[in-house]
């Protein structure tokens, strides 16, 4: 279980037949087989030294997230699973993503904000409630406005710095996953 808080952004090293190779922040902290969510999908660590680890990135995960669009020196956001005293910050989140869509429109506004508009097939729009949460890219946020195909968000300067979200460009892929709760209320197991 997470939370969407994102711990640490950290840079992709190397691609090689689909292992990731990611610097380590957590150097005295990783073990072997832990769990770690990187953009919201969650994989598996299987190599680990003080500089980097790694994980295998199979076929099923890369139909369902932005991977197959991530270039060495891309960031991604992590977070380690939560434990059980741990404070819950974000709101309740799977690693499992609901689907890769694109963000249609970027606004600075002048307070430094910053406003995402992404799309999503119709389909999910049963999902979506204004001031509910979503993440993407693993980032927990709130949702500011809704429509049958968009939502949009809204990012402090702290989230904008802290996470990969700042580099985002028009058109480019998503992962998001939409509240677990509403998932479980309208009973979608897959929608």
């Amino acid at each position: 279980m997470f939370t969407g808080i994102i711990e640490k952004k950290s840079k992709i090293l190397e691609i090689d037949n689909w292992k990731f190779v990611i610097e380590n922040k957590f150097p005295w902290e990783l073990n072997l087989w832990q769990s770690i969510a990187h953009d919201g999908a969650c994989m598996t660590v299987d190599n680990i030294s003080d500089a980097n680890y790694s994980f295998f990135m199979m076929q099923e995960s890369l139909s369902k997230t932005n991977f197959w669009y991530k270039k060495v020196w891309d960031y991604f956001n992590i977070e380690r699973c939560l434990r059980a005293n741990d404070r819950i910050d974000g709101h309740f989140v799977s690693w499992h993503i609901d689907t890769t869509w694109e963000i249609v429109t970027l606004e600075k506004l002048s307070d430094w904000s910053l406003i995402i508009w992404v799309s999503f097939h119709t389909s999910y729009s049963n999902l979506t409630i204004s001031k509910w949460s979503i993440a993407i890219n693993w980032v927990s946020l709130t949702i500011v406005d809704t429509k049958p195909w968009y939502i949009s968000v809204s990012l402090i300067p702290l989230t904008q710095d802290w996470t990969n979200l700042w580099e985002l460009q028009l058109a480019e892929k998503v992962n998001l996953e939409f509240d677990m709760l509403g998932k479980y209320i309208l009973g979608k197991n897959n929608v």
